[in-house]
């Protein structure tokens, strides 16, 4: 198809979706008003608003709504806000992170890249090359697209972006270098969300179509809570006073009262591994199961509390950017909100706490778009968010969106029946890299730097027999393998 042609039709299908914004049942227009737009364009052809809410270390599990989803781990949270995009939106339940940890996952939300192929593959990433980052950020950065799109763009919360700023290699800068023109408040907690709760109020229907990022911490103090549930001198340790603050808190609700973990049920697959099977000390989940190999029960059912804890108290953030759409009737009805995480939280599965692993817990989160007349629905549709969130959001916004390495989902959203074709989702990692299909998933310890020292180089594990990822059958099918092995270094250099 001719590249102009193949350029006038996307537009022309985001158009038809940013108009639909505006009609006045909030409906998306139907394939029968497609033609009627192709001949008379109407003259209010508005680009959608879009608010994007990214929270930190939040699994895909960790949503009440989602508990009759079948999902593998029991669901024991409660988020009435979240649930509210769940039931007027469409959920991707089966959505991925590209990389299980803070640094490397944010910069492919916001950039639609990997980070492996410029050396960001671990929060530290202190081998990435500040001019290759800062070329691909002119064409790439979110707010740079949207920016050169018609936007207004507005960033508030937590950025931990590499080379954030215009100049100079800090992560929590001002994210000028990503494209955004007003940084609301560095604030990660309750000031975010009111800061941006007025924001929204305040908006005014005349004014520029915006992208505005609301990026909160929590439920990432799970982290200190994994660092000292068991020896609570280790809060001192703790540099950020807000961080040993908020954590203090739930020790002090647990002691005061007694018994109210016990309702948090164990994880299924918590007997996954033991600190005792990894003899080396520089093994992978040696490292993982060492802080935990002294946790009881009861621990484990504290430490799952907590971070229950945790997602509710973010959910309350949440809600209060939610009552504020709610308020500003004219910029609710042309705003699309979406949701996601950068990456999970291991929650106790395999006796291991936090990030940075080869287990579903902590590859897959939240993946949620609602507004703007997009019907309730769960679709299982494998997809990264990392990867795929800029084209979908440029394909929903009607503006050209850059070179990804990802899909746009936007006529998928519009369309369930729509396909899409994906041979496989890779994930990377400092460590590991990860290819899922619809039956198996691959995992490659490609970056170990003393490969003799783990138990595995490799590993496989049919989800669809093993969802709990118990069970390693790389011995039943070395072709399988191999397969897995050569699409990644045929498809990602390695």
């Amino acid at each position: 198809m001719n590249n102009a042609r193949s350029l006038s039709v996307l537009m022309l299908s985001s158009l038809i979706f940013a108009t639909g914004c505006n009609d006045k049942n909030g409906d998306i227009l139907s394939d029968g008003g497609k033609d009627e737009i192709e001949n008379n364009v109407p003259e209010n052809t508005a680009k959608p608003n879009i608010l994007l809410i990214v929270t930190d270390q939040q699994s895909y599990n960790t949503i009440s709504a989602y508990a009759n989803q079948g999902f593998y781990a029991k669901n024991y949270f409660s988020t009435p806000n979240l649930d509210r995009l769940v039931n007027d939106g469409i959920s991707f339940i089966n959505t991925y992170c590209s990389n299980p940890v803070s640094v490397p996952s944010r910069f492919s939300l916001f950039t639609g890249k990997y980070g492996g192929a410029y050396k960001i593959r671990e929060n530290n990433s202190s081998e990435a090359d500040e001019a290759e980052v800062r070329s691909l950020l002119s064409t790439n950065a979110m707010g740079t697209v949207f920016s050169k799109g018609g936007y207004e763009t507005v960033y508030g919360g937590k950025v931990h972006l590499p080379f954030s700023g215009k100049s100079g290699g800090s992560k929590f800068a001002a994210p000028e270098g990503y494209g955004f023109e007003k940084y609301l408040t560095d604030d990660e907690r309750d000031v975010l969300a009111d800061v941006v709760s007025d924001f929204i109020r305040n908006r005014k229907s005349n004014e520029k179509p915006l992208l505005l990022v609301a990026s909160f911490l929590n439920p990432h103090d799970i982290c200190l809570v994994s660092s000292s549930m068991t020896d609570h001198t280790k809060l001192e340790e703790e540099s950020k006073e807000e961080v040993r603050r908020q954590v203090e808190e739930l020790y002090a609700e647990l002691e005061n009262n007694p018994g109210v973990e016990d309702n948090i049920p164990l994880p299924e697959n918590i007997e996954g591994h033991t600190y005792d099977e990894f003899k080396n000390k520089n093994n992978l989940f040696y490292q993982a199961t060492k802080k935990t190999k002294d946790y009881t029960d009861d621990d484990w059912r504290k430490y799952r509390w907590c971070y229950q804890k945790l997602v509710s108290i973010v959910d309350n953030y949440i809600g209060k950017l939610l009552d504020a759409v709610d308020e500003n009737e004219d910029f609710k009805k042309n705003t699309i909100i979406v949701f996601t995480s950068d990456h999970g939280e291991m929650q106790g599965a395999h006796k291991m706490t936090t990030k940075s692993l080869p287990f579903e817990e902590c590859q897959r989160v939240p993946f949620i778009f609602s507004g703007c007349g997009i019907e309730h629905r769960f679709d299982n549709l494998p997809v990264c968010n990392g990867v795929d969130l800029i084209p979908t959001l440029c394909g929903l916004a009607g503006i050209e969106a850059p070179e990804c390495d990802g899909v746009s989902l936007a006529e998928r959203i519009k369309k369930p029946e729509y396909s899409i074709e994906r041979e496989m989702i890779y994930i990377e990692s400092e460590q590991f890299v990860t290819v899922v299909d619809d039956n198996y998933k691959y995992t490659w310890y490609d970056a170990v730097k003393n490969p003799g020292a783990y138990t595995e180089t490799e590993t496989l594990t049919d989800l669809n027999e093993n969802p709990g990822e118990l069970m390693d059958i790389k011995k039943v099918d070395k072709v399988l393998m191999q397969h897995y092995k050569e699409w990644i270094i045929n498809n990602h250099n390695k």
